[in-house]
């Protein structure tokens, strides 16, 4: 395939933690020509994706672009990706806007996480919303879901105790004994350039899942896999349905100043309580497995990958998320 027909794809956040993965999924490809919007081409992230042969656009503010600004940036788009951060959900309606007039013919929305129906989380009935407005607009679409991440799932070691995003790992949530779909942050790139490139996906929402945990097998990995499985056990907390069902309410009650709150607690009570994230109810609900779509990937487990991933585990995102998660947590 010459390079100029190979599909262009603008990707929104391509130096977030999600982005990276995508941008690094369809360059291993090789089907298709990408594009990043960044807010600053000088800054490292940027300037690392452009010696990548990546090609770099400018937005200094998504919040405050207009439509003319976005059918700028997507001209010549085939395919528009969205992986931005979870308070500029509501920037896609504009950016698709603009992507109905320029004629992309295929736009991804920022969902990439767990499968919820509505009414479970805020957040997600915010995502959910963002496809209701694609569809108004008569936009080609994939919807993919990715189940939750790996790296974020498993706990921390006891070395990093202190860390809000470590503390908030130690927490056993509810019974132990409900199932939730996870997949490796670094295979999400690989599927989504396979969904991408695959006609059946149009108009259809993909689940990519690599494993079903519960509770209690991610803290027994952890406890095996991590080097100190005394000194986690000491860190564990467990904490019942109905305190979780408590500090859901709370963070609800607290409004705006509790939002970030209120996102991890709704994930937690979803993922772990009601048992909304799995294979079966995401392809009840109408998704495409993307297991029995791609059958020749190699996926693994959670406990395989926990063999690479201790016993010094990085942080899955920017030091600039890290800190709105500590704010998140305080």
């Amino acid at each position: 395939m010459s390079t100029d027909s190979k599909p262009r794809v603008v990707i929104v956040g391509g130096t977030g933690a999600t982005g990276v993965s995508v941008v690094d999924g369809l360059l291993r490809s090789g089907n298709f020509r990408v594009a990043v919007v960044t807010r600053s081409p000088q800054k490292p992230a940027s300037l690392e994706l452009q010696n990548r042969g990546i090609e770099l656009l400018a937005c200094p503010d998504l919040a405050a672009a207009t439509h003319a600004d976005f059918v700028a940036l997507l001209k010549d788009a085939d395919i528009l990706i969205c992986t931005m951060h979870a308070y500029l959900l509501d920037v896609q309606r504009t950016l698709f806007a603009a992507a109905k007039e320029v004629g992309v013919k295929r736009v991804v929305p920022c969902d990439f996480s767990t499968h919820a129906p509505k009414g479970a989380m805020l957040i997600n009935d915010k995502k959910l919303a963002i496809r209701d407005y694609a569809r108004e607009l008569g936009l080609g679409y994939t919807f993919i879901e990715v189940g939750y991440w790996y790296q974020v799932l498993l706990p921390y070691p006891p070395s990093y105790a202190g860390e809000p995003l470590a503390d908030v790992s130690f927490r056993f949530l509810g019974s132990g004994t409900v199932p939730t779909a996870g997949t490796d942050l670094h295979h999400i790139g690989d599927y989504v350039a396979l969904i991408l490139a695959d006609a059946r996906t149009l108009n259809q929402t993909v689940f990519v899942w690599e494993d079903h945990v519960t509770e209690a097998d991610l803290f027994r990995i952890a406890e095996e896999k991590c080097g100190d499985g005394e000194g986690l056990r000491k860190l564990t907390v467990k904490v019942p349905e109905s305190q979780i069902e408590a500090d859901v309410q709370a963070a609800i009650a607290g409004g705006e100043a509790a939002l970030g709150m209120r996102y991890l607690l709704e994930y937690a009570q979803s993922l772990f309580v009601r048992g909304d994230n799995t294979r079966d109810n995401a392809v009840r609900g109408g998704a495409l497995d993307a297991r029995e779509l791609y059958p020749e990937y190699k996926s693994r487990t959670v406990a395989e990958f926990a063999e690479t991933y201790y016993p010094n585990p990085p942080y899955p995102w920017s030091e600039e998320t890290m800190e709105q998660f500590r704010a998140a947590t305080k």
